[in-house]
């Protein structure tokens, strides 16, 4: 209903600007072109915000560590190439779809290796978060040191990586 009664009104300003007489439509335009020359004069020297782009939000830093994936992503990446293989026709939000229902049949302790290999996925993205952070205390979990040696954490994302290539 407000669509329509928006619409009636939009038809009937445009009616009531179009039986305007040329002398009084040039009002309207002299506000106009007044208002986008004082637009215009602001908008040359603004500057955003520090972070902020054109539109308004954060910019990602590409330097920074990418975000583990969740336990249903990791599972996602294991069978989408055996859904897309099952059901080749299959678009993208289908298959989609088709994860999610094959993930939602699982049972807990089915869901465990891949609640499991998420968790050591965040792990390593902490480490990495305090790296790039430059070493400050930033971990996720507050029983994780962030200050530990740096040949102790490199030893360990060592070992993990070890550990993935034998299960794969």
């Amino acid at each position: 209903m407000s669509v329509e009664v928006r619409g009636r009104a939009d038809v009937s300003v445009s009616v009531s600007l179009q039986a305007l007489s040329p002398s009084d439509k040039k009002c309207f335009e002299d506000m106009a072109k007044a208002d986008k020359v004082r637009y215009n004069r602001e908008m040359r020297d603004y500057v955003p915000p520090k972070g902020f782009g054109k539109r308004g939000r954060k910019r990602k830093d590409p330097n920074a560590p990418k975000r583990p994936p969740s336990a249903f992503f990791v599972f996602c990446s294991e069978y989408r190439p055996s859904v897309k293989q099952q059901y080749p026709g299959l678009s993208i939000g289908d298959c989609a779809k088709k994860l999610g229902e094959m993930w939602s049949k699982l049972s807990q302790s089915e869901k465990l290796p891949y609640e499991e290999k998420a968790q050591k996925l965040r792990e390593k993205y902490d480490r990495d978060m305090v790296a790039y952070r430059g070493g400050g205390t930033y971990a996720r979990n507050p029983g994780s040191s962030a200050q530990g040696g740096d040949e102790e954490d490199d030893d360990e994302g060592e070992d993990e990586d070890d550990e993935e290539d034998d299960d794969e």
